[in-house]
């Protein structure tokens, strides 16, 4: 029908102006697109989930701002439509918000204060004015889909138009499913999230008992890929209360998207601006509390470095809402609420880590192994009460070094097979 067929051209519309480079800034020292922060089978060095392979993603360098790196690591784009919030320190509540910030922003290589003119150069390139010739293909398919007389609109709405479209396309982008994990829930007939209602720690428990009882009764299943070894680490994934280790991974890695989309803090941040200024400082750095917080504070969305002490990533610290968001507890202040959210970061998906190395919001570790590694001496730190305003479900969680194995095991198996995905799409799309 009609309807079917505009929401086809939109995606595909979107699609195409994923990969246009010609939307980035001429000043800087290379052109650049979506696509070149977040590939699919593009590369020689292999699959990535929509992601690329640096610690931290480039964008054009500037003489005014001579920062090669961005902020952060380029997160996985697969699921992200189901997100209530966007990048690891939730800056946008919408992917259009968040398509709109990147075409006008620092990963096109415009500066902060370029943004009209960002959208000015967005709107010649569409329509041609100044000498550009105007892409009739992007005029034609913007009628076709949003019924727009591209021409007599401003430039910040045409940038709307664009976001719309894109930001389709990447709702379209969804994990697969196809991995062994899921056809061991699907062969044991376990459910895939929690109930309604249900919280992660009642589901985690739930699921534990299912297993046992389908043990007891020779009736569990492992599926091809599935090892002896992967079901044991299932089982400390989910591990809440009792035994030996209770490394509780579930209380924040949420299946089926293995996230509960909140912020927490289990010192990645601390440890990075520590590293440089020295063990302790971070938990002595200055930050002001509710009532003298400017934010976003760019000091606290900087990489930490010998010039700035002042300087570091505080994450969601940013840009919480101190009224409205659901972390906050009904007694609890706003300063007090405001500290709890310092160095937060959006818990990240466990799924296709194979094709999303390195890991964490800064890139720091390449494998899953050392991620773990890090994870261990991090809890070992946040049970010490060494780390400053850490979330409380890490603080209990206790992640043994005999657990490491068998979270490797488990973890790779929720890899799914993205050759499958991208088979027959040009480009990677």
């Amino acid at each position: 029908d009609d309807s079917a067929a505009k929401t086809t051209a939109e995606i595909q519309l979107g699609r195409r102006l994923f990969v246009d480079g010609r939307f980035s800034t001429t000043a800087g020292d290379f052109v650049t697109s979506c696509r070149d922060c977040h590939l699919s089978h593009e590369s020689p060095e292999g699959l990535r989930a929509f992601n690329d392979f640096l610690s931290r993603s480039w964008q054009p360098w500037r003489s005014q701002e001579p920062n090669r790196d961005t902020l952060r690591n380029a997160p996985t784009l697969f699921d992200t439509g189901e997100l209530p919030r966007l990048h690891y320190d939730g800056e946008f509540s919408s992917l259009e918000d968040l398509v709109r910030g990147t075409l006008t922003g620092r990963p096109m290589g415009w500066l902060p204060e370029e943004r009209e003119q960002a959208s000015e150069w967005i709107r010649r390139i569409v329509v041609g004015a100044d000498g550009q010739s105007p892409d009739d293909r992007y005029v034609e398919e913007l009628q076709e889909v949003y019924a727009a007389d591209v021409e007599s609109l401003a430039a910040d709405q045409v940038v709307a138009l664009l976001a719309r479209a894109v930001a389709s396309y990447v709702r379209t982008l969804r994990s697969p499913r196809n991995s062994a994990y899921d056809r061991f829930v699907s062969l044991n007939a376990l459910d895939e999230g929690p109930a309604a209602g249900e919280n992660a720690q009642q589901f985690a428990g739930r699921q534990l008992a299912r297993v046992a009882e389908l043990e007891s009764s020779n009736q569990l299943r492992l599926p091809p890929g599935f090892s002896a070894d992967a079901l044991e680490g299932w089982k400390r994934f989910h591990s809440v209360e009792g035994g030996a280790s209770q490394a509780n991974c579930v209380a924040c890695h949420v299946p089926p998207t293995f996230s509960d989309n909140r912020f927490h803090n289990i010192g990645v941040s601390q440890r990075e601006y520590d590293e440089v200024h020295g063990v302790g400082r971070f938990a002595a750095l200055p930050i002001p509390d509710a009532a003298a917080a400017v934010r976003p504070d760019e000091r606290f969305r900087s990489i930490p470095s010998r010039e700035r002490p002042d300087a570091a990533d505080l994450g969601y610290w940013n840009f919480v809402d101190l009224k409205d968001a659901p972390q906050r507890r009904a007694d609890e202040s706003e300063s007090a609420f405001l500290e709890r959210m310092v160095a937060t970061f959006k818990t990240p998906t466990l799924r296709n880590l194979a094709y999303s190395q390195p890991y964490f919001h800064n890139g720091r570790f390449g494998s899953v192994r050392s991620t773990l590694e890090e994870l261990q001496e991090l809890n070992r730190l946040a049970r010490a009460g060494q780390v400053r305003a850490v979330t409380g479900e890490f603080e209990t969680s206790l992640i043994l070094q005999e657990d490491l194995p068998f979270l490797v095991a488990f973890l790779g198996t929720l890899n799914d097979n993205l050759g499958s995905r991208f088979v027959g799409q040009e480009g990677g799309l």
